[in-house]
């Protein structure tokens, strides 16, 4: 068996091809192939189903498709074969990891490779990836299907209890008077002017069966928000490592210089993170505009952009925990003798 008993060796063949990359771009050509078939097919109208039994067989549609988001290696193996070029590659990876005599430099490699995206994504990565997918599908399901005539067609007592949740929580004009969690505003912009138009004002909205559908599509987004952004950190972590974010991660700082580029990146990050946070939690109304109109669905689409900027924040700010903890560490050790 080969022996690596050259670290230099072995540190050039641990910062060689980045398999997770490779797979991963594959995998979201397979995705979104998926997304497209959904975004086809979800909403289909049998004309003997009524409106709930058309939402049954959508859904049913739908949770397949999410399976069929899971298995993106499943898709690759059916197109490629096992002689696929990324399957032949994970195999040498493996043989090699395997040609390290000592078990313990064999684990510390094998970690190291993880780390640094010469590994395929494991299943928790791959499921995260699908996860985001199924959601944007959800997002389809839930305008074709579940909302017909701007109303629901299915609205049990704990969608009730939901819409009802988020009106107890909601702060209505004037903007300034009994301030709570959730922010319901019409303001300039063209999208609250069309909801304007055909509501009037925020109270007739409200009112409305649409107001429910969308005071529910709204909770739906506030408890996805954690979730999302976790899949979303969990896929990009290591690329996020690979593209140039640890030039400026905190856990890098070596000098004054390094220290102060690092606080003033986390000004940059915190007002994105802030931003993104606030407008995904608390606007009643940023997506509401998509749920009557498809085009402007397809337009807001690029907000879905905040949440990138968002991961990018909590992998930098993570650098910094990192960061002082080792220096209290430090500190504790340094004072312990």
């Amino acid at each position: 068996m080969k022996k690596f008993s050259d670290n230099e060796s072995i540190q050039e063949w641990i910062t060689s091809n980045r398999l997770y990359e490779e797979y991963l771009f594959y995998y979201l050509l397979i995705c979104l192939f998926w997304f497209f078939v959904g975004l086809f097919s979800i909403g289909i109208r049998i004309p003997v189903f009524n409106d709930m039994q058309n939402l049954a067989f959508n859904t049913v549609w739908f949770l397949i498709l999410c399976v069929a988001l899971s298995i993106p290696k499943f898709w690759y193996f059916l197109i490629k074969g096992r002689h696929g070029q990324l399957f032949q590659a994970t195999v040498k990876v493996y043989e090699t990891l395997g040609s390290i005599e000592d078990v313990e430099q064999r684990e510390q490699v094998h970690k190291q490779i993880t780390s640094n995206g010469k590994l395929p994504p494991n299943r928790l990565e791959t499921l995260s990836l699908a996860f985001l997918f199924a959601f944007l599908l959800f997002d389809i399901l839930y305008i074709r299907s579940w909302i017909s005539d701007l109303s629901l067609v299915w609205q049990p007592d704990w969608v009730n209890a939901c819409i009802g949740w988020v009106h107890n929580n909601l702060t209505l004009p004037p903007i300034n008077e009994n301030r709570k969690f959730f922010d319901l505003y019409f303001s300039g912009n063209s999208a609250d002017t069309k909801l304007k138009q055909q509501f009037e004002d925020e109270w007739a909205f409200l009112a409305s069966p649409f107001g429910d559908a969308a005071m529910f599509y709204h909770f739906i987004r506030v408890m996805m928000f954690v979730p999302i952004l976790a899949a979303l950190s969990i896929v990009l972590w290591k690329p996020l490592k690979f593209m140039g974010m640890q030039q400026i991660d905190p856990r890098n700082i070596h000098s004054v210089m390094s220290f102060l580029r690092s606080c003033a990146w986390s000004f940059i990050f915190g007002f994105f993170m802030t931003i993104g946070t606030l407008g995904f939690l608390t606007n009643a109304n940023w997506f509401t505009l998509g749920l009557i109109d498809q085009e402007a669905w397809f337009e807001n689409l690029y907000i879905n952009g905040l949440y990138i900027f968002i991961v990018f924040g909590i992998r930098f700010f993570y650098g910094w925990f990192v960061f002082w903890k080792n220096i209290f560490l430090k500190c504790v050790k340094k004072f312990s003798y």
